[in-house]
């Protein structure tokens, strides 16, 4: 497992993700009002694009929980992993079904603003990498 020093690095960079998933949000957003010129097509985009920056956000804090967790048992840190991993499922398929089936938003929309989010944070990764 690695030390304490790379968990905070890596908690660190998470946050920075989520810094530009949340700007990206806001920026396709506004493409989307200018392309369109409806404010339900703008927040459909919206409620996309944060629902990702949300699951980023879940990804952290069970990156914080596994950091707390200083026992390092591998079966408890795979249990902590695959119990992050459904609850950020669950969260977004709650998230996106509210969006679509409860407000009645346009599911393309949501759903492009959530892809365009989900896209972020593997190019944002590739990018840290890279310096």
């Amino acid at each position: 497992m690695p030390g304490l020093s790379e968990f905070a690095k890596e908690k660190q960079q998470g946050y920075r993700v989520v810094k530009i998933q949340v700007a990206t949000a806001l920026m396709i957003t506004m493409i989307a009002y200018f392309y369109s010129h409806s404010w339900s097509i703008a927040s459909a985009t919206l409620w996309g694009a944060l629902t990702a920056a949300l699951n980023g956000i879940s990804l952290v804090r069970g990156l914080s929980k596994i950091e707390i967790n200083q026992n390092y048992q591998p079966h408890s840190v795979l249990r902590g992993i695959y119990r992050n991993s459904m609850e950020r499922f669950f969260l977004v398929v709650l998230s996106l079904s509210l969006a679509m089936g409860g407000l009645k938003l346009s599911a393309a929309a949501v759903l492009c603003g959530f892809v365009v989010g989900q896209v972020v944070p593997i190019v944002a990764r590739i990018l840290m990498i890279k310096r």
